[in-house]
């Protein structure tokens, strides 16, 4: 099943290290954690490409990570700090409730049709422990330049006239991505008893304190009054979104499980 995976889908993974560790860093200033406490936390990233980003939540002291990663293939180009296994692209290799946080960060739309998507989004809450999170990204449909094949309008168009758009640019011979719109994603969340967060002003935030003086975007970012920023929320060109899963009562702690490999 993953080879069919790979070979119907294109690897657009970003692989330049420093790249993914500005995110892995934006991530974390966006995820809640404790500041201090002995235990370790454990964390899954979905789609690791690079490693870097499952690399630097292993390297973190406070609070500390037991850091698991999957890809439908093996592309890392750091591979020290944390287990990693080859998986389907549909369930997640994992035991029910066995992790504290999970970064799906630009995959949602790799995984497949809708059908897919909606089982991306129920693995997440499967895997996910009672009171933890999760940090899910994608891009908007709504992106006027498509971020993987960097053509303009290719995500706006009819589905049936968008591998001939990629053919005819010399992109490739299929457009092998699904983004969805704000309010298509926020469906799927609510259908799946997925609380959730936007957290698009925050990341903006978060992209002033660690860019703005590399970033125009995050100079231009720094000067814009809190509530235009909310305003842009609603456009934005990347869906950023916290999930918290809910406590469960302590009459059922009992059936909690615990471990990783199922």
């Amino acid at each position: 099943m993953t080879d069919t995976l790979v070979r119907n889908h294109s690897s657009h993974a970003a692989l330049d290290l420093g790249g993914r560790r500005r995110k892995a860093m934006k991530i974390h200033h966006l995820i809640p954690l404790p500041s201090e406490g002995e235990r370790v936390l454990r964390l899954l990233e979905v789609g690791t490409g690079s490693g870097a980003i499952a690399h630097y939540f292993s390297e973190l002291s406070s609070p500390r990570f037991d850091v698991r990663a999957i890809d439908v293939q093996d592309q890392r180009m750091i591979d020290e700090g944390y287990g990693f296994q080859v998986y389907d692209g549909r369930k997640f290799p994992f035991h029910d409730r066995s992790f504290d946080i999970v970064i799906s960060n630009h995959v949602i739309e790799h995984v497949g049709d809708r059908k897919q998507q909606v089982n991306h989004l129920s693995e997440i809450r499967r895997v996910l422990a009672p009171g933890g999170y999760a940090y899910l990204a994608t891009p908007s449909r709504w992106q006027f330049i498509e971020p993987h094949y960097s053509l303009p309008l290719l995500s706006w168009i009819p589905r049936s006239w968008r591998d001939n758009y990629v053919r005819i640019a010399g992109k490739g011979e299929r457009y092998d991505c699904d983004l969805l719109r704000p309010a298509e994603l926020r469906r799927m969340l609510d259908a799946g008893e997925l609380p959730y967060r936007n957290l698009t002003v925050q990341a903006l935030h978060s992209l002033v304190k660690l860019e703005r003086q590399h970033s125009v975007l995050a100079g231009l970012v720094a000067v814009l009054p809190e509530w235009l920023l909310r305003k842009l929320q609603s456009v934005s060109p990347t869906l950023i979104y916290l999930i918290h899963k809910p406590e469960i009562p302590a009459s059922d702690t009992d059936n909690r499980l615990h471990g990783y490999e199922s």
